[in-house]
This record gives structure tokens, sequence and C-alpha cells, in this order.
């Protein structure tokens, strides 16, 4: 693999000891939130203790004048919900990080604003914590929905019961397997490793997920308690429409395969470049479909970068000879399309 200069994660700095502290920090961070963001507080109210035991705060980030604060205030007239405001835009991972150093509780549940719990969520993960103080984090099963609200999939169940997942760093570093409304973090875990790296953005996620299961044992809940919606509009649409998303995931790669261990690094990391390789061409396949020929060219030219990560990778493998057949089939398209 290619050295890759790779700066340490930003610090979060510890509580000061002596305050007490909730149990729980829901932290929303928001930007231009839309009447989703309703009702991912209605999710998180309807299972909420009282303020001593549950921080819930939205966190914005350089929305326009009152557009949370509106939509707060609708759901919660009685100010249970904290509002920091800020007009100085950080981005995604920067002002996750913002949250989390607001944040007060010795769990911290980072809420996006298009997302939402379903009941019994904080009690069934709290439990991970309970039986089991030295998990760095814990998750549950996630299920996906569109933007009207019906059900795309659910995430792959890991165990069948409660528990901590074993031999979990190969597969967390091997892929995105965790949706970040299904996660519940210690802030000692974020005090200990740092915050979200902001040389990321499409797997700012995945990479701290990797980072924590490097580190700490992790706790799995296998019932179905978030849920994580997908639109056009969300970041992760707009991360693949202006052609971020497939660099972003290669330096992910990169930074992720230095936290596995010596001896299962390799095939690690081939695992890796090989599974996003091929996400990266079913997407343009897709493209090519509705159509994006151009997305697709775009899409298909981020792909040599990601098989690179491998320094023995033959050009002859499947992987290349898919790519070449794709590349060829977008570039006549558009030859045509110019002539």
């Amino acid at each position: 693999m290619r050295p890759m200069d790779i700066a340490p994660p930003p610090s979060i700095r510890p509580l000061a000891m002596a305050r007490a502290r909730p149990r729980f920090s829901v932290m929303l961070p928001t930007h231009e939130p839309s009447d989703m963001l309703a009702l991912a507080l209605t999710s998180v109210l309807a299972q909420a203790a009282d303020p001593d035991v549950m921080q819930i705060a939205v966190v914005d980030d350089g929305s326009r004048p009152r557009v949370v604060r509106d939509i707060v205030r609708r759901i919660d007239p009685h100010g249970r919900v904290e509002i920091f405001e800020h007009a100085n835009r950080l981005g995604l991972g920067g002002n996750w990080n913002r949250a989390v150093g607001l944040a007060q509780g010795e769990l911290i549940h980072l809420l996006h604003q298009d997302d939402y719990v379903m009941p019994g969520f904080y009690k069934r993960l709290d439990a991970g914590f309970q039986r089991r103080p030295d998990i760095g984090m814990a998750f549950c099963r996630a299920r996906l929905i569109n933007a009207e609200g019906h059900r795309l999939k659910t995430t792959s169940q890991l165990r069948w019961i409660p528990g901590v997942l074993t031999q979990w760093l190969p597969r967390i570093a091997e892929r995105q397997r965790v949706q970040t409304p299904s996660v519940i973090v210690a802030r000692h875990t974020y005090e200990t490793l740092g915050g979200y790296r902001p040389d990321l953005q499409l797997a700012v996620d995945w990479e701290m997920w990797v980072r924590i299961a490097a580190t700490y044992p992790v706790w799995y809940e296998p019932r179905s308690l978030a849920v994580y919606r997908r639109h056009a509009a969300n970041e992760t649409a707009r991360l693949f429409a202006n052609g971020a998303a497939w660099p972003d995931m290669a330096r992910a790669i990169a930074i992720n395969s230095r936290l596995v261990p010596p001896e299962i690094r390799e095939r690690t990391l081939a695992a890796s470049v090989r599974w996003y390789a091929a996400s990266a061409m079913r997407t343009a396949e897709r493209q090519i479909r509705d159509g994006a020929f151009g997305q697709a060219a775009a899409t298909l030219g981020h792909v040599p970068d990601m098989l690179a990560l491998l320094d023995d990778e033959p050009r002859s493998t499947v992987s290349f000879r898919r790519l070449a057949n794709l590349r060829q089939q977008v570039g006549h398209e558009l030859h045509r399309r110019a002539a």
C-alpha cells in the first residue's frame, strides 16, 4: 500500500469530574432540517428520562435563522430540548465533534435530523453498558427506509442474542456494517480515541467504528431499534452525486488498514478494496441504466485509485476486466453522443 500522510483525529476534552452528569446525551446535529427533525425529536421524547438522566440537544451547523428553533419548539414548547445554534459552518464531522464536546452524559447518541429510534432503544443499549462497563460502544440492527418512510431493508443480524461481538475488528474493517443512529458511544471512548476525522466525509462514521473496535469490546443488540432514512437530500446522496464518495472511501480504507493487526492486515485490506471497488462498479452500472453516463464515467474513474491500494493486484483480475468493460461501454456512449 502506498504511504499516506494521516493526521491524528481531533481531541475531545474530558468534562470536569466534580459536576453531576446525566446517563445519556442525545445530540441531534442539524443543517437546514426539514420536518423529519420533528419525527426524530418525537421518537426521543417518547422514551426520554428526566433531564438529570437524559440530556437532549439540537446542535445546528449554520442553518437559516429560526429554522431549527421553530421546528424544535413546535414539538417541545416547554423547552425540554436544548438548542445550540452556530453561525459558523463546520460540516458533517466538525459538527458531530461539536455535538460530542457539548454532550454532558456518560453515553452519547448522535441522531441524524432525518432518522429516528424505536421504543426501547435507550433501555436495551444501556443494558449492554451495564453488563459490560468495559465496552466502547453499543449498537443495534437498523431498519432502512426511503423518503416516504417505506421499508427498504433491515441490516444483517450479527448474532441472535445481545452480547459482545467476537472477531468484530476484521469484519468492520472490511466494510461498513453499522448505521450511525443505531450507535451509542461512551463519552470516555471519544475522550480516549479522539473525535471524528475532518479529512473524511462519507466514511467518517465507519472509520470511528473501526477505531473503537481496535481498542474496545463492542456490544450488539439484535433487535431493530433504530431507523435510517435514505433519500435524495441527505448527506450520503449528496456525496455520491458530487463524486466525493469514492475518493473518501479509498482514504478510509487506507486509514482503517493501519488499525488492523499485522497478521490479518493484508487479507482484510484486500477484502475491503475488492468490496468497495465492486460497489463502485455496481453504482456505475445503475448510473448507466439511468442514462447518467457522465456520472458513470466519473465513478469508474475512481476505481483504479482504490485498486491501487493493493500493491500486487494484477491487471488481469476480474475487477480490472469488469472495469475495462464498463469504461468501454461508457466511452462508446459518450463518443456517440458527442458525434
